[in-house]
């Protein structure tokens, strides 16, 4: 029994990441993140307007549907993992275990993608490693260039609340 209950996870959770839906409910506000550091260990959820990624309005209406989304996932996923990331002073750390959620406008119904928003986590090599946090994914848009991010460390009590921006596009995390 236990055996068929696992099977199942699996097979739901395998159908959820292959055929992405507009979710009804946001898992993030547009234009805000949170960095939870827990051990060795933070892990994103990013909200990325999907006009910060050039190229994918195949058809340069204006709007990005999940067609258009599906044809591009794989290089948004690069252009994710070469452009949010953490560093210190010699080492460029990337996200693991990226998940992309497509998500309609907050403010209109349609079956237009707005925003994407992104999970994972970084592997750091100590829970002591100071960070910066990096975006270089902006929109050319003047009201969604702005992201607001919260970090937390539970373990030490730590929050930083921070924003990045095309002149500002990263932050040391907890004014290291």
């Amino acid at each position: 029994m236990p055996y068929i209950k696992s099977h199942l996870l699996s097979m739901t959770t395998l159908g959820l990441l292959i055929m992405p839906n507009l979710a009804n409910a946001h898992l993030m506000v547009a234009e805000h993140g949170t960095l939870n550091f827990v051990d060795n260990n933070v892990f994103i959820v990013l909200s990325i307007p999907m006009s910060a990624f050039k190229g994918v309005d195949e058809n340069k209406d204006g709007k990005i549907s999940i067609v258009e989304f599906n044809a591009h996932k794989k290089q948004i996923s690069k252009r994710v993992t070469k452009n949010v990331y953490l560093a210190d002073h010699q080492y460029k750390f990337t996200i693991d275990g990226l998940l992309l959620n497509p998500e309609g406008s907050h403010k209109h119904k349609s079956n237009n993608i707005d925003q994407v928003t992104i999970t994972g986590r970084y592997s750091l090599p100590s829970k002591l490693t100071k960070v910066n946090f990096n975006v270089k994914l902006f929109s050319n848009n003047e009201h969604k260039q702005h992201y607001q991010i919260t970090a937390t460390n539970k373990t030490q009590k730590l929050t930083h609340q921070f924003e990045l921006s095309p002149t500002s596009p990263f932050s040391k995390v907890f004014n290291n």
